[in-house]
């Protein structure tokens, strides 16, 4: 339940009349979400994590220059941004927390289980559409809403930082896991041969590529992509990589038994059709040949990152029991190995430039 002084804050900003009812949507990791009935119309309201977002005002720049690009470069294309109030901001302030006003889009839903091909397609597609009709926007007017957030050395050096200062307890528990990590540098030393290769290309991307982050219609079709608090200048492994890490695998992150864990082909094959649809003509030779690889790059990222959080406490993702990000780990790692030992096919398999 809303506070009554912020749903009435909210009435008088956003000219809401009549009896309001309010849904709760989530009240997940990062932000939480509402979706609000009023005479006016449906809307979504979402209260901003500063604890991950500690500069909601550079995610709000972002949204608004991104809002003027599609107005103006790409009016047909869905873009679900922030809504202005009376006064013009798309963003207001209540009780030290940030709340922004999404337009709720009738007929749509979003999945937290991703269980048919088909859906994958249609995810990566959207993904792949939205970098698409930002391939002329200036992606480095963006700011950086997380620094450092999808690079591989980065994380790396947070990782080495953590064992150095970790408890004895902990280390002994997470060694066989920093074993493997530390067998694995050679994706690092991939991530820095593309990041300075002069055909690898920064682009705007979504960074946050989960199901979750799809609207859908009633007839199962992407329609549009949500939750843009991630959008920075990245490269192309990132999303692709996201996918591949999310989707291939039948269970998730948080799957004890590692022997269920592999790589669904059919999976495989519709995330890169589908992504490949909207990007194949925007990406370069380079990346397109090298697309297959993303998937390794962000697997053994978030394994880092699970075991470097391990390291520290748990202090950043949420546990509900004390070795969870172990398991975490060891499930990335075990889905790092089954991207590792299949035979990928080449994207031009798929599609000819």
């Amino acid at each position: 339940m809303l506070p009554p002084h912020l749903l009435q804050q909210l009435q008088q900003k956003y000219n809401w009349t009549g009896n309001i009812q309010v849904q709760q949507i989530s009240d997940g990791l990062i932000n939480h979400t509402w979706k609000v009935i009023t005479n006016t119309g449906d809307f979504i309201l979402q209260a901003i994590n500063t604890h991950v977002f500690p500069h909601p005002e550079k995610m709000d720049v972002n949204l608004q220059m991104l809002a003027a690009y599609f107005f103006k470069e790409a009016p047909d294309y869905l873009f679900v941004g922030p809504i202005a109030n009376v006064d013009g901001k798309t963003m207001m302030v209540v009780d030290n927390t940030f709340y922004r006003v999404f337009p709720f889009i009738q007929g749509s839903h979003t999945q937290e289980i991703l269980s048919r091909s088909e859906d994958a397609f249609e995810a990566a597609q959207q993904f792949g559409k939205f970098t698409a009709a930002l391939a002329h926007f200036n992606t480095n007017h963006l700011q950086i809403t997380i620094p450092f957030f999808h690079h591989l050395s980065f994380r790396y050096w947070q990782f080495k930082q953590a064992w150095q200062q970790a408890d004895d307890g902990l280390k002994k528990q997470a060694q066989k896991y920093a074993t493997q990590i530390a067998g694995q540098t050679q994706i690092i030393e991939k991530f820095n041969y593309f990041i300075h290769k002069n055909t690898c290309l920064q682009r705007t991307m979504h960074h946050d590529t989960k199901i979750s982050n799809i609207l859908f219609n009633e007839a199962g079709k992407g329609v549009a992509v949500i939750d843009l608090d991630t959008v920075m200048p990245g490269f192309f492994f990132s999303d692709m990589g996201d996918m591949m890490r999310t989707y291939l695998s039948p269970v998730g992150e948080e799957e004890k038994d590692i022997s269920l864990i592999e790589v669904r082909p059919d999976f495989l094959q519709a995330v890169t059709e589908g992504y490949l649809s909207a990007m194949v003509h925007v990406l370069t030779d380079f990346e397109n040949e090298h697309l297959l690889y993303s998937g390794q790059i962000m697997t053994y990222m978030q394994a880092l990152r699970f075991l470097t959080d391990y390291l520290q406490h748990n202090c950043y993702y949420a546990c509900s029991y004390a070795d969870q990000n172990l398991v975490r780990t060891a499930n990335q790692l075990q889905l790092l190995a089954q991207m590792q030992n299949i035979s990928t096919p080449k994207p031009k398999q798929y599609f000819i430039k």
